[in-house]
């Protein structure tokens, strides 16, 4: 699976005809599809020779008669939500254009129409949701919100179990597998982080790094310590140990100095989930439940001192975005989409790593994100339900096969010369990118950063001192879900 997803991704990197069963949308030169590569083409189709290109979505061609289908949108972070799934005219803009093409191709395959209706901020959003549902009135068709909003109508059973929509199959890769085991509780999940939107990619926490700033450290090997999984915190801390730069000369580390490590407070309880220690696992049957190792959590506090409380790291904005576009940061825990949006326009050559492993022992890179889940109303019929599961499925699929490679290509200038290596790193990221438990269900111990670290707290005192309140606050939750149909 990853060798053809990978595949794929090199290809969109290599050549730009990504638009390949749909029809090309550009409007500017920069944004023009290049005459694809003959032999760049036959290359990426060896690398995964037994495999096809494109996976199906193995939907039927249903003519829905016109239909008018209807997503329940919000305006959070400088943008409309509903954007992120589709998108109603060419702007230029490589991703806005293949959601245009995706919607083109939606509508056309299905005779249906897609639009989304406003409703303000995300408190709007979420009473418009509501009220809609309790009324049981049929008013949209999805919806997308704020992360714990979205999923706490859920909780409060306004909305679908997506786990029993016949026609979602959770073995397609545009279903995250971490994400939907992370999501469920039992045989239950209420909304979804998948790639029928873009945003959680968008949103998934990486390590960022400056190319030329690695280079003349002789930090030439940062690729290779990843495939070979030796891209721990604590080969992140030796990396950054004493290479900041006091570029004012006044004696102190501040965001007006060249810094080795930088990101913003919040983003803490991400790296959690990603040195794999989420204090809330999933047993076989996907029930939640608490497991602490405190071993294994103590030597994350320690390693996250050193790294967060030294010279070596400051603090800026959420992200550390303006340090790190500004070429005064080596390392930057970031989001992809920081990328996207900032460091392609900037002048700063940058690359991609996974978020560092806690050890060697851990198996797997992952990434954790956040995330503006959709769900399906708790009052669909039984006919619309199986158009919504149909249509869903389908535009998640052509979202996965070409907003996708459209966004990476995008978001690491491929025309680069080691643009493979990044769009390499990227497939890492997305093929494990999760979402915390914990911090979407608003449960106790989503923050251990801020909770030991910050609070210069003992690791065993804190749990200890908390653990009553998280496992009453998990066991009410659990028999809520039991109640839910």
């Amino acid at each position: 699976m990853m060798k053809r997803r990978l595949a794929i991704l090199i290809l969109a990197a290599l050549t730009l005809g990504l638009f390949a069963g749909c029809s090309t949308v550009t409007t500017d030169e920069s944004t023009a599809p290049s005459t694809q590569n003959p032999a760049a083409v036959e290359e990426a189709a060896e690398a995964a020779p037994d495999e096809p290109v494109y996976i199906s979505d193995d939907m039927p061609d249903t003519d829905y008669n016109g239909y008018d289908f209807r997503i329940l949108s919000c305006y959070f972070y400088n943008k409309e939500l509903a954007t992120y799934i589709t998108f109603d005219e060419i702007t230029g803009d490589p991703v806005d254009d293949v959601l245009y093409a995706s919607r083109d191709n939606i509508q056309n395959r299905f005779n249906i129409g897609i639009r989304w209706i406003e409703t303000g901020d995300t408190s709007a959003g979420m009473n418009a949701a509501k009220q809609s549902v309790t009324a049981g009135d049929d008013t949209f068709d999805i919806l997308i919100g704020h992360d714990t909003n979205t999923f706490g109508l859920g909780k409060d059973g306004y909305l679908y179990n997506l786990l029993a929509v016949e026609q979602f199959n959770f073995e397609k890769p545009w279903w995250p597998k971490n994400t939907v085991e992370s999501l469920r509780i039992g045989n239950k999940m209420y909304a979804a982080s998948s790639y029928l939107s873009y945003c959680g990619l968008h949103w998934t926490r990486v390590i960022t790094f400056n190319k030329d700033f690695a280079d003349d450290l002789g930090y030439t090997n940062l690729y290779d310590e990843v495939r070979e999984g030796t891209w721990t915190l604590d080969r992140l801390h030796d990396l950054t140990e004493g290479v900041s730069q006091d570029l004012d000369g006044n004696g102190k580390f501040n965001v007006k100095d060249r810094i080795a490590f930088t990101s913003g407070g919040q983003t803490w309880y991400c790296m959690q989930e990603a040195v794999d220690i989420p204090v809330y696992r999933h047993d076989a049957d996907g029930i939640p439940y608490l497991d602490v190792d405190i071993d294994r959590v103590t030597k994350y506090v320690d390693i996250m001192r050193l790294l967060i409380t030294g010279d070596d790291y400051v603090a800026s904005g959420d992200f550390g975005i303006d340090q790190f576009k500004n070429d005064k940061a080596l390392f930057a825990y970031t989001q992809v989409g920081d990328a996207y949006d900032t460091y392609r326009i900037s002048e700063i050559r940058y690359g991609f790593l996974p978020t560092p492993k806690l050890d060697e022992m851990q198996k797997d890179y992952i990434n954790c994100c956040t995330d503006v889940p959709w769900g399906i109303p708790k009052n669909v019929a039984a006919d619309q339900l199986d158009l919504i599961g149909t249509v869903v499925e389908a535009m998640s699929c052509y979202n996965y096969n070409n907003v996708l490679p459209a966004y990476y290509e995008t978001a690491i200038k491929a025309r680069t010369a080691d643009a493979p290596d990044d769009t390499e790193m990227l497939t890492i990221i997305a093929d494990t990118r999760t979402i915390s438990f914990s911090y979407t269900y608003q449960l106790t111990y989503n923050n251990i950063v801020n909770g030991c670290v910050e609070n210069n707290s003992e690791v065993a005192s804190y749990f200890k001192k908390n653990e009553k309140m998280a496992t009453k606050t998990l066991e009410k939750m659990l028999e809520k879900y039991a109640k839910m149909d």
